[in-house]
């Protein structure tokens, strides 16, 4: 459900997004207020590994009883998670970084997924150029 994250990318994002007249102000708040210290980023490490043996758990019969359970939790976490479909920053930062750009995009995401974020992306760079 979680796919690696883009520690890098996001940090620089939450760094100059509120110096930036291109990125939208928050309301009372700043985008700094949600970079991760390197401690956030290995327990959202940690959180991705519990979800991977989760999935693991409820495909064997040792779990049978607890699998719907474990099933319902991995839904509602995967419910969430698609919430970061409906922004463009997520895709953006990792296109923008050096280290991936959109190859990891290209080769880790579904193709549909990968095709969506290229288009946001375009939209985003189109409306910058516009400005």
């Amino acid at each position: 459900y979680l796919i690696d994250l883009n520690l890098q990318g996001i940090n620089r994002f939450t760094q100059l997004a509120d110096d930036s007249e291109e990125v939208p102000n928050l309301q009372g708040k700043t985008y700094s207020a949600f970079k991760l210290t390197q401690h956030e980023w290995l327990k959202l490490e940690l959180i991705r590994d519990v979800l991977q043996t989760w999935e693991s758990m409820a495909g064997t019969s040792k779990f049978d009883s607890l699998s719907t359970s474990i099933t319902s939790g991995l839904d509602n976490v995967s419910k969430w998670y698609r919430k970061t479909n409906n922004t463009d920053v997520y895709f953006v930062c990792l296109a923008l970084d050096p280290n991936y750009k959109v190859a990891y995009a290209k080769a880790k995401w579904a193709s549909q997924d990968f095709d969506d974020g290229m288009r946001r992306l375009e939209d985003v760079v189109s409306s910058w150029v516009s400005q």
